[in-house]
């Protein structure tokens, strides 16, 4: 039985990952803290001393230096959630049954079973995944934006395996993932896909030649989403992998209108206030009756009016 293992596999696991994210923090700042482009390693060990260069990443910089602090930090991030993981595992044992129906004083082992069906989080991630990698390559935004879709979709993931496996009936499993995720899902992820269809259709309203045809691509996305939205009123019927895949399309035209917005970048705009300004001082410089630039003779001149006729 798992219950009376001391150690799970699943803390062995997680727990082992800890010890290497510890032991890669601690020869990676050794590393970075030895090497440098000026000096030797020699050179750096008569600096900074033997202990304080290996007590520096061990006590994560109290007592030294830890070398490369972007590296180190992954390394070490990486140990505590691995750790976290692996307490936690073993604390609940693993999600053993027996374990459950002991802490729950019940006589029966709580039923359950895996879960079947089809999930659209998969989707989902893959396309957060492309917009991380699209957005490190054009826009600091889509980046930003893609990471936080993607933790979204991690914590949606992780909810959702939780909730499927914690009884044996469907329908209860089902009303306990909407019971926790809604009240986040929906606001979230609507102020999320709202954010990005807005950007989105920005960026091709701005990359577009002229304001004609920013007219014409507005108006055509208008009527394509008032088409969809009468559409799902109509058949409220539509099988699930239907609507999603709709979806799934859908974005994808988004997505790649954005990408070659930000690509083609925005058209020159000339406001009425730079027609201005250039009308204006057209007629400045007609007013002036000379050429602009002209000592003596300019209005911007600090020179009297004249000097050239009277040396």
């Amino acid at each position: 039985m798992l219950r009376s293992r001391m150690l799970t596999p699943g803390f062995k696991v997680y727990f082992g990952i800890a010890l290497v994210g510890l032991l890669g923090a601690m020869a990676f700042g050794v590393n970075t803290e030895l090497q440098t482009e000026t000096l030797t390693v020699r050179d750096n060990l008569d600096q900074s001393g033997l202990l304080a260069t290996f007590t520096g990443p061990l006590t994560v910089g109290w007592k030294g230096a830890v070398g490369n602090h972007v590296g180190y930090t992954i390394w070490l991030s990486m140990a505590v959630v691995a750790g976290f993981l692996a307490f936690l595992l073993i604390a609940f044992r693993d999600a053993d049954a027996e374990a459950v129906a002991q802490v729950a004083h019940t006589e029966s082992v709580p039923l359950t079973r895996a879960p079947a069906g089809a999930s659209f989080l998969p989707v989902v991630g893959a396309f957060s995944l492309g917009v991380v990698a699209f957005g490190w390559i054009l826009n600091r935004t889509v980046f930003y934006g893609g990471l936080v879709l993607l933790a979204s979709v991690v914590g949606t993931w992780t909810t959702r395996a939780w909730a499927d496996r914690a009884t044996g009936d469907d329908g209860i499993n089902r009303q306990i993932y909407h019971r926790i995720i809604d009240p986040l899902r929906v606001p979230v992820v609507g102020s999320a896909l709202i954010a990005f269809v807005v950007f989105s259709v920005s960026r091709v309203l701005l990359a577009v030649p002229n304001k004609a045809s920013a007219s014409v691509i507005f108006g055509l996305a208008a009527v394509i989403f008032f088409v969809g939205v009468v559409a799902v009123a109509m058949l409220p019927k539509m099988s699930r992998s239907v609507m999603v895949g709709l979806l799934v399309l859908a974005a994808v035209v988004v997505f790649a209108g954005g990408i070659y917005g930000l690509a083609a970048g925005p058209r020159e705009v000339k406001t009425h206030g730079s027609d201005h300004s250039e009308g204006g001082a057209t007629e400045s410089r007609s007013e002036g009756g000379a050429e602009p630039g002209t000592a003596g003779e300019s209005e911007g001149s600090l020179a009297p009016i004249g000097t050239g006729a009277h040396p």
